[in-house]
């Protein structure tokens, strides 16, 4: 089955922002509506042993700053086309997963610390609020980002991919000093994210919609 091709470059943003939101939306209802009572998981080693840093939530949470970077500095309207699909697929699956077999963390055990200055403290209350400890397994902190710096590859946009990838890489080990995820969970949100950039940017067959204009000559050189 061939997908259309539906992002121009009139409509780029306007798309990008219903993808972003109905991703959001999806993960937002899951996350705080549990259909069956979350499960925790096995601590590894690596669970157990990795400290709880308050300050890297400032990593965890430039992942909402990061989306918005990537998707500006993508260039080419194909690539996009199969990027939004990617993104959007991978949240429809890890939603589906987290109703089929919901996970929790247990935060409760890593209250932060007293001392933290009011500002951070701040930022603790909020996340913890809008994000609830459930949804763990896959992450999808960690797939949306990998994901998300894979695009750039499609473009042989090679220091742009670097990056992104190191910014990913740096936001993925914060899920484990924040205390937000197991590594079970960094581990198949790497795999999710590694399967759907390869389906949907190298195997998944698409077809240009009528009216719509042509994509610009993909970059063949890395920058």
């Amino acid at each position: 089955m061939k997908l259309p091709l539906f992002v121009t470059r009139k409509n780029k943003y306007i798309a990008g922002a219903i993808m972003y939101a109905v991703g959001y939306a999806c993960y937002y209802l899951t996350n705080h509506n549990p259909i069956s009572t979350p499960r925790e998981l096995p601590m590894t080693w690596i669970d157990l042993n990795t400290p709880f840093l308050p300050y890297s939530v400032l990593v965890y949470i430039s992942e909402y700053f990061y989306f918005a970077f990537v998707y500006i500095l993508l260039r080419h309207n194909d690539n996009i086309n199969k990027y939004l699909y990617s993104f959007f697929f991978l949240q429809v699956l890890s939603c589906a997963i987290f109703v089929i077999f919901p996970t929790i963390y247990p935060r409760e055990n890593y209250p932060v610390p007293a001392d933290t200055p009011a500002w951070l403290n701040s930022i603790w209350v909020w996340l913890r609020q809008q994000d609830a400890a459930t949804n763990c397994l896959p992450s999808l902190h960690v797939s949306s980002v990998y994901l998300s710096s894979f695009a750039f590859r499609s473009e042989k946009a090679n220091g742009k991919f670097w990056v992104f990838f190191i910014w990913s890489t740096l936001i993925a080990l914060s899920t484990l000093t924040t205390k937000q995820h197991y590594v079970a969970d960094i581990v198949s949100g790497l795999i999710l994210a590694v399967v759907f950039y390869r389906w949907f940017h190298l195997k998944q067959a698409y077809q240009r919609i009528h009216g719509t204009e042509p994509i610009p000559q993909m970059v063949t050189t890395a920058e």
